[in-house]
């Protein structure tokens, strides 16, 4: 008889209810080549009986998966014991001391009414160990660290994510969810370049609008406009009804200093609701010819007079949390904005209705040595442009 084998990589507690009583853990695993993310939520009882509860709810999410994959199967009555859990003691030895951990924990937290409301016991790789994860086969190696790479990326921890997919990729150099994750890690850390092969691959074999409009979003920001130019003619050309080659036109435009609102029009008239979220989450609004000019740039303080904001901090505040187009020098501490950026910013919120304010700008706020100073000088700005063009060309 052959096995379905299953194996359970990693589960994580993300969130609890002492009022409640329940818990919710995030897992995952992998069976017949597939790679499984999944969460139950629990009412808390024995270990014993979460232990069970936790493996049952996992087999048949892995029966679904059997069933989906192979049409052929889903009449046979004895389909669902041909699932094996490899390694299922250590699987339960582990589960059930890491559920015991957070039982106790959670029954000490909620004691303390209010005082300790955290649980430090989080996550639980069941291949942590050297010794465990050698004897896997290079496909489940394989998993293990895609496994790792999509958990930390879940946490933010975007270099860290990058060194595990870099080692999954060690043993499948073309595999689709592997590029694209490493792809989309390296863009969080600002590492364009280094994305593209991945994007390349991601593109290629998925050939959907989304992995076309990542490689070209990626090839914008590298200032390969042309190449951008090719990706998009090519979604509008396969897939018509998709928004996104509109979507991308116009942010080329915006950073070629063309007109873009007319095209972003096009798509607000036709689904004011996805242009919305769109802008809201990854409109760019950097423009090369400042990128470079720090004397360019506003400081907090001049940029707040000039948006009406009463304090620095209520600015600064929200361009950490991306609401508004900022530079951060993490090393140096500063924070600058360019005035060409923020009344676009300022024009789509109120042309899409982005927020529920309508925003102004007060030029009358500002000094001539502020108004000066937003300005770029022509010369230069073409001689650096010429040299990014020079750069950019050869990466491409």
């Amino acid at each position: 008889m052959d096995f379905n084998e299953l194996y359970l990589l990693s589960t994580y507690l993300k969130k609890w209810s002492f009022g409640e009583n329940r818990i919710t853990l995030n897992y995952s695993f992998t069976i017949n080549d597939t790679y499984e993310r999944g969460h139950l939520d629990m009412r808390l009882g024995s270990p014993l009986n979460l232990v069970n509860e936790f493996l049952n709810h996992v087999f048949h999410n892995a029966k679904e998966l059997v069933f989906e994959r192979n049409e052929d199967a889903v009449e046979s009555d004895d389909l669902n014991y041909n699932i094996i859990l490899v390694n299922e003691p250590e699987i339960k030895r582990k589960l059930s001391a890491y559920l015991s951990k957070i039982l106790r924990e959670f029954n000490q937290n909620r004691r303390t009414r209010g005082r300790g409301r955290m649980i430090s016991t989080r996550s639980l790789d069941f291949y942590y160990n050297d010794f465990e994860f050698e004897p896997l086969s290079e496909d489940i190696k394989f998993y293990v660290y895609l496994n790792r790479g999509v958990n930390k990326m879940s946490g933010d921890l975007w270099t860290y994510a990058i060194e595990d997919f870099t080692e999954a990729l060690k043993y499948r150099p073309e595999d689709i969810q592997a590029n694209k994750y490493i792809a989309k890690a390296l863009k969080k850390v600002g590492n364009y370049k280094d994305s593209l092969e991945h994007l390349r691959i991601y593109a290629q074999a998925e050939n959907t609008a989304e992995s076309l409009d990542a490689l070209a979003a990626a090839y914008i920001h590298l200032g390969i406009y042309e190449k951008a130019r090719e990706v998009y003619a090519e979604i509008e050309k396969d897939f018509p009804d998709s928004p996104l080659a509109v979507y991308g036109k116009a942010q080329l435009a915006y950073k070629e200093g063309k007109g873009f609102k007319t095209l972003l029009d096009r798509i607000y008239k036709k689904d004011p609701e996805w242009l919305q979220e769109k802008l809201k989450t990854e409109w760019d609004y950097k423009l090369p010819a400042y990128c470079d000019h720090e004397e360019c740039k506003w400081n907090a303080a001049i940029a707040a007079r000039y948006l009406g904001f009463e304090r620095p901090f209520d600015l600064t505040r929200r361009a950490f949390n991306d609401e508004l187009p900022s530079y951060f020098d993490s090393e140096k501490g500063t924070i600058r904005f360019v005035r060409a950026e923020l009344d676009t910013w300022v024009e789509l919120m109120n042309r899409y209705k982005l927020d529920v304010v309508n925003y102004k700008t007060y030029e009358e706020r500002l000094t001539k040595a502020d108004i000066d100073k937003a300005k770029i000088r022509k010369k230069r700005t073409l001689k650096k442009r010429e040299e990014k063009t020079e750069q950019t060309t050869e990466v491409a």
